[in-house]
């Protein structure tokens, strides 16, 4: 018999539960403490980077210029924002269960999106890509973690309250 995968988010009556033991809030902490600082420090002309902060205007690269000027420092505050709410929250729990309100849920999924976009964007990922076994990396597997943690936090969102 099958068992189902543990959910990593559930629906609580004050808002959302968090399930990772602290080496797994530890380690995710990590990654989003080097998340921020590529979001911080990295070159906005690195794809990795640049990934982090899609083009706007693809077909006026004057507008884009001026977008990314007026607009930068608000999304990097606003992504260190998310992080730093998130690596506090993770910090801050002990046991298996970490609560989580609705803002700082979305604060996680925004933060583990970038993860998960640098990963992607390192190891070349497209949405048609089906490695075999033998291609699986270290980074592969932290890539579908992730991705699994970001699934798990969508379905409690989107379930009933």
């Amino acid at each position: 018999m099958l068992r189902r995968a543990p959910r990593v988010v559930t629906r609580t009556r004050s808002g959302f539960a968090l399930h990772l033991d602290a080496d797994e809030r530890a380690a995710v902490s990590r990654l989003l403490g080097e998340l921020r600082e590529l979001v911080t420090d990295g070159e906005p002309d690195d794809p990795i980077v640049a990934r982090l902060f899609p083009v706007a205007r693809l077909d006026d690269p004057e507008q884009e210029a001026e977008y990314q000027r007026l607009m930068r420092d608000e999304l990097v505050e606003s992504r260190t924002a998310a992080i730093d709410r998130v690596r506090e929250v993770l910090g801050a729990g002990s046991g298996r269960k970490v609560a989580l309100d609705e803002a700082t849920l979305g604060d996680l999924m925004q933060a583990l999106n970038g993860a998960r976009l640098v990963l992607g964007t390192l190891l070349d990922v497209h949405e048609d890509d089906d490695p075999s076994e033998d291609e699986l990396t270290p980074e592969h597997g932290l890539y579908m973690y992730l991705s699994w943690m970001l699934d798990g936090c969508v379905a409690a969102a989107m379930s009933p309250g």
